[in-house]
C-alpha cells in the first residue's frame, strides 16, 4: 500500500478557502491515473481547509476498469495525518464505501449519512480515495472530486 499524492497534496496547485463566513465554497480536484493502483493504495486527492466542514461532494471518474467482470471499488474518506504529509497514512470511508463508479465511469453523490456529519478541524485535512479492490483490466483515466465546504 502506498499514498499517491495529487498535485494539490504536493503543493503544486493552490486550494481555495472560503472568504465569507457561512458561505459554501466549491473546490474541484482532479487527478490523472496513468498506472494501475495496487490494492490498498490511497490517492490523496483533496483538502478540507482548517475551520471548514464538508457539506456535499460529487465524485466523478472515467471508466478505469474495462474488464467485462470489472472489480475496482473505491472508498472515499478523511485521511490520517496532515494535508500533504508523507509517510504511512490511512483513509476512511465517510463519504463513499465500496463505490463501483470506476467500473463504468460517471458521477455520484454520497448516500452515507456520515458524509453529511463531518465536523470542523483546526488543521487542513486530506480526503483520500482508497482503491479497495483493484481493476481487473486497468485503463488510464481521470478521477475527480468536487468538494463543497462551509465555515458555518
Amino acid at each position: 500500500m502506498s499514498v499517491i499524492q495529487s498535485n494539490y497534496a504536493k503543493g503544486i496547485i493552490a486550494v481555495a478557502y472560503p472568504s465569507i463566513a457561512g458561505a459554501a465554497t466549491a473546490m474541484r480536484f482532479v487527478h490523472q491515473l496513468a498506472a494501475a493502483p495496487a490494492a490498498g493504495d490511497i490517492l490523496e486527492l483533496a483538502m478540507v481547509p482548517a475551520g471548514c466542514r464538508v457539506i456535499d461532494m460529487i465524485l466523478d471518474s472515467d471508466e478505469l476498469d474495462t474488464d467485462a467482470a470489472a472489480t475496482m471499488t473505491l472508498d472515499v474518506g478523511l485521511m490520517s495525518g496532515a494535508f500533504g504529509e508523507e509517510g504511512a497514512r490511512t483513509s476512511g470511508a465517510e463519504f463513499f464505501s465500496g463505490s463501483a463508479l470506476a467500473q463504468t465511469g460517471g458521477s455520484e453523490r454520497p448516500s452515507l449519512k456520515t458524509a453529511f456529519r463531518t465536523s470542523k478541524s483546526n488543521i487542513d485535512r486530506s480526503i483520500g480515495i482508497k482503491f479497495s479492490a483493484v481493476a481487473a483490466a486497468f485503463q488510464a483515466g481521470t478521477i475527480g472530486l468536487t468538494v463543497i465546504v462551509s465555515t458555518e
